[in-house]
């Protein structure tokens, strides 16, 4: 069986992956970098709005948010409309954050960013 412990650790072990995967692309800003957070990574790419990047990889068959996920004082705070947000879960592997690293990468070249 898997306990809790073992699901936070692989949630851990996915959230630094796909943070140094990410940080990696340029013009892409992760918002939330707390040491100690839940593994969502909220995110947009400079010149893309956020509601076309998420409609983009939808397209790619990549299943992520777009918007201000009820959190508008935090937005207020970064002056910006809202953001893409990647939730990773017990099912989730690499493989996955590497389809929505190459998601992204394909928007920035379909929007010329």
């Amino acid at each position: 069986s898997v306990g809790v412990p073992d699901i936070a650790e692989h949630e851990n072990e996915l959230l630094q992956y796909a943070t140094e995967k990410m940080s990696a692309i340029d013009g892409l800003r992760i918002f939330g970098t707390a040491p100690l957070k839940t593994s969502v990574i909220s995110f947009l790419v400079n010149g893309i709005h956020h509601y076309d990047m998420g409609t983009l990889l939808d397209k790619m068959g990549v299943a992520v948010r777009t918007g201000h996920h009820c959190t508008q004082p935090i937005m207020d705070h970064y002056h910006i409309e809202g953001t893409v947000r990647a939730s990773l879960a017990l099912y989730n592997n690499t493989h996955d954050i590497d389809t929505l690293v190459d998601g992204i990468l394909k928007v920035k070249q379909i929007t010329g960013q």
